[in-house]
């Protein structure tokens, strides 16, 4: 068959390539794999289609997803590294010309070929589409209208890439026409379709999740080490199939897929898998969860250290089953957070299967660097060893592969990346769609952050992804715009955002929201509040030194977190600790050990004895932390609530004087002109936190009162609101630059216009910040030797040791010192 003779891969070596038929074949044939192991039950009805005609469409896209190499232009370029083939080519099929300019070629990529090839031949648009978009990024809506293949040759943009010059078109043309239609025949034998008329029309969520698995399936079929190059002198043969690709997915040996069925959850489940019987706050929860029909988001305003993460991952595992996903993603403000929590995550990933082996990863730019998730095992092992059940596998590991592990544990970008046009976006989005999604600390976002995680909500909510979000302090106006963004709709019952009590439930069930107020049993801690000054930090830290206070100070900028350590290593003690994020990786391992050591949990009398801990707004997220006394900046309420649950957190012995817990907040940060706080919160924040802070508050019972005063106080005359107002309609238009549009358009043309194409740029991107880059912290003297920043020298012959120590010494830079402006 001359179709053969297609060239679809080489490697640099003239000896070896890989036939389009063969490609093809190999990348419907993991399609199918992907279909019976890897893609669950839910997956059809996240792409709003039966399961039958959803297996059939996505065997016939893999079929044809390269269609568009059996063009001139790409056959031209490829088959410079392949003499022999190239004569074979021009032997039998088509005459290739001297040159084409690469900026002409660039007009014709494949995968918009292939799109206009199906289109040509009357495939339906957005199945086409799902072919433009296989390498992740799909066509502009004005390309499509230029290259339409059924127009006179003059006026189709790009005519000769398609089929040559002038000399050679017509009749490359009639040839190239005869081949396409040959593939889109076997194709449709493949997929079980008699006509490209039987391939239904799907709607943009499923164009979304088609275009992600088409991905992953290409990514696999190309991988060399499964399915390996063949001899120039070979043109493949039929025999080879299926045992090529059955080969290919074995050697691959990818972990089993999670699979929940139980749809409800007993204590006794609850103790065997945390250790302990539900309190009745978290049964309540999971009877709520077991009533659900149809899971979606789930809002739990609660109390710190109250049990939110036992009560997320226990509902999300009856969500599962009742929804049939295969996955958790659990999403967290910061990497240090993300790495507190994981070997909880770890602990309750273990206890999923006795029988299976299941995949997981921990996802942030330090996760290398992690003990607990580096010492699991990165693949099946050929012998049951390991009674963990957890594996990293290698495929998991990329950037873009690692959300479609079973179990993963990232900061919240990963989520928020959901939302953003982004190269590959289709990846993440097949990745969590099939989860049951978790988002701690969901208050920690400003209104930039925010128009991410509600665009995010919105497609979550058409795939009918399960969504659980936790927060202890959640200004009901954002409760209602997370329901809303999920449910996709304008409006909610008045009664859902006037309900103040604490703790409470908010879920619902298909288009339905419900409310609970839960019941709280824990312990109810009165603080004293007392508005200080700067100059009366020193003091204050004296006394509670001098009586054996643990004292921790949270402020709002760096600077100023290292000005008082400074300040208090000079005039108290040594015994002072300075923590925020911008150390470099070994250096934070460091100081967030000792830190737990000293004010964790578990610290002892002695540990606690007089230290003092000084540190920015990381020691107000997820940490476990427990000071004697608390001094802080003033900072919007729901932060400082936030800070205050690091007070007192556990029954303890404490020193006498400081037996009742008292937070000094230090208010110059608002009352003062130009300081850093009002750089980082805004102003009306501060002021009208400042006007309602009580000199006694209760927790949990205060929590949603005070929450909802400050955030409900809306004087629309006062000069500091309108400011307040203004500044988020920027941040919220400024977010619109790189963020995808809801799921509501026809098609995802155009969908990806001017997106972000480096993982720094993309970071950065959901945040509102600029791009910054990572340096490596070395040093250099006598005699140009180099040296780690703790003096030990660098020997001539690196060992692996040396080069994961080197690799810890990431730090990254200020976004001002990382500008293309500033570098030379």
């Amino acid at each position: 068959m001359k179709e053969k003779l297609f060239i679809a891969k080489s490697n640099g070596n003239p000896s070896e390539w890989l036939p389009l038929w063969m490609h093809l074949e190999d990348t419907a044939g993991i399609m199918n794999h992907l279909l019976e192991d890897f893609i669950p039950e839910s997956f059809c009805d996240s792409c709003g289609m039966e399961r039958d005609i959803f297996e059939k469409t996505a065997l016939f896209i893999a079929y044809v997803h390269d269609i568009g190499k059996a063009t001139v232009a790409f056959q031209y370029k490829i088959s410079k590294s392949i003499p022999v083939r190239t004569g074979e080519l021009e032997k039998f099929c088509i005459k290739l010309p001297d040159f084409i300019d690469d900026d002409c070629s660039r007009k014709t990529p494949h995968g918009l070929a292939g799109e206009m090839i199906l289109r040509y031949f009357g495939c339906n648009e957005n199945i086409a589409a799902v072919v433009g978009a296989h390498h992740g990024v799909p066509a502009e809506r004005g390309t499509i209208g230029e290259q339409e293949l059924d127009k006179e040759k003059g006026e189709i943009v790009g005519y000769e890439n398609y089929f040559g010059n002038a000399k050679n078109a017509e009749e490359n043309r009639r040839y190239l026409e005869n081949a396409w239609k040959n593939i889109i025949d076997e194709a449709l034998k493949y997929s079980g379709f008699s006509s490209l008329d039987e391939i239904p029309d799907i709607q943009v969520t499923a164009q979304m999740l088609m275009s992600g698995l088409i991905i992953v399936a290409d990514w696999m079929a190309s991988n060399t080490e499964f399915f390996p190059l063949i001899s120039v002198d070979d043109t493949g043969d039929e025999s080879l199939y299926p045992g090529r690709v059955e080969n290919a997915w074995n050697e691959l040996k990818l972990p089993d897929m999670w699979r929940k069925y139980n749809q409800k959850y007993c204590d006794t489940a609850f103790k065997d898998t945390f250790g302990f019987m539900p309190r009745e706050f978290q049964r309540k929860i999971l009877d709520a969860a077991e009533n659900t029909e149809n899971p979606g988001l789930l809002i739990l305003e609660a109390p710190m250290g109250c049990g939110k993460t036992e009560a997320a991952l226990a509902s999300a595992e009856i969500f599962a089953a009742k929804s049939k996903k295969n996955g958790l993603f659990f999403g967290l403000p910061t990497q240090a957070t993300a790495n507190g929590l994981f070997p909880r995550i770890q602990s309750w990933a273990e206890k999923q299967s006795d029988e299976f082996y299941h995949s997981i990863q921990l996802k942030h730019g330090n996760s290398a660097f992690n003990k607990a998730f580096q010492e699991i095992q990165k693949g099946i092992p050929d012998e049951d060893t390991d009674s963990s059940g957890l594996v990293a596998h290698s495929w998991f590991s990329g950037n873009k592969t690692a959300c479609l592990a079973d179990f993963v544990v990232a900061t919240v970008d990963q989520m928020l990346m959901l939302a953003l046009k982004r190269r590959h976006v289709m990846m993440l989005h097949l990745g969590l769609s099939e989860k049951v999604v978790v988002i701690d600390e969901v208050h920690a976002y400003d209104a930039y952050m925010n128009q991410y995680l509600e665009t995010a909500l919105r497609w979550l909510g058409a795939y009918h992804t399960p969504v659980i979000l936790l927060s202890a302090t959640l200004p009901a106006e954002r409760r209602v715009s997370l329901l809303k963004a999920y449910l996709n709709i304008k409006n909610t019952d008045k009664s859902i955002e006037e309900n103040i009590s604490y703790p409470l439930l908010t879920w619902t069930d298909g288009k339905d929201i419900k409310q609970e107020s839960l019941p709280y049993a824990d312990k109810h801690l009165s603080v004293s509040v007392r508005k200080i000054n700067n100059d009366d930090i020193i003091s204050a830290v004296q006394k509670a030194v001098e009586c054996g206070g643990c004292v921790g100070i949270i402020v709002n900028t760096v600077k100023r977190a290292q000005d008082i350590a400074e300040d208090i290593h000079q005039k108290i003690t040594d015994n002072v600790l300075l923590y925020h994020s911008q150390y470099i990786m070994s250096d934070r391992t460091i100081k967030e050990e000792k830190l737990l050591k000293h004010t964790g949990k578990t610290s002892t009398d002695e540990m606690r004895k007089g230290f003092v801990a000084v540190g920015t707004q990381v020691l107000e997220q997820s940490l476990d932390i427990d000071f004697d006394l608390l001094i802080t900046d003033i900072c919007p309420i729901d932060l400082l609530l936030q800070r205050i649950g690091r007070l007192h957190r556990h029954e303890r012995n404490r020193p006498e004087k400081l037996n009742e817990p008292v937070c000094l907040v230090v208010t110059d940060e608002y009352e003062n002109d130009k300081t850093g706080s009002k750089k980082i919160y805004d102003e009306w924040l501060l002021k009208t936190t400042f006007s309602y802070l009580p000199d006694k508050i209760c927790l949990p019972d205060d929590i949603s009162v005070l929450v909802q005063k400050v955030y409900s106080d809306k004087n629309k005359d006062d000069s500091m609101y309108k400011k307040y107002i203004n500044n988020k309609k920027i941040k919220e238009s400024h977010s619109k630059s790189f963020r995808l549009n809801a799921p509501k358009c026809r098609n995802i043309h155009s969908m990806l216009e001017r997106f972000v194409d480096s993982d720094a740029a993309a970071e950065a991107s959901v945040r509102d910040r600029l791009p910054s880059i990572e340096v490596l912290v070395m040093k250099r003297y006598n005699g140009n030797k180099i040296y780690f920043p703790d003096g030990t020298e660098l020997s001539a012959d690196l060992t692996d040791e040396e080069c994961r120590k080197i690799n810890e010494q990431r730090l990254r830079l200020p976004a001002r010192f990382s500008q293309k402006w500033n570098i030379e």
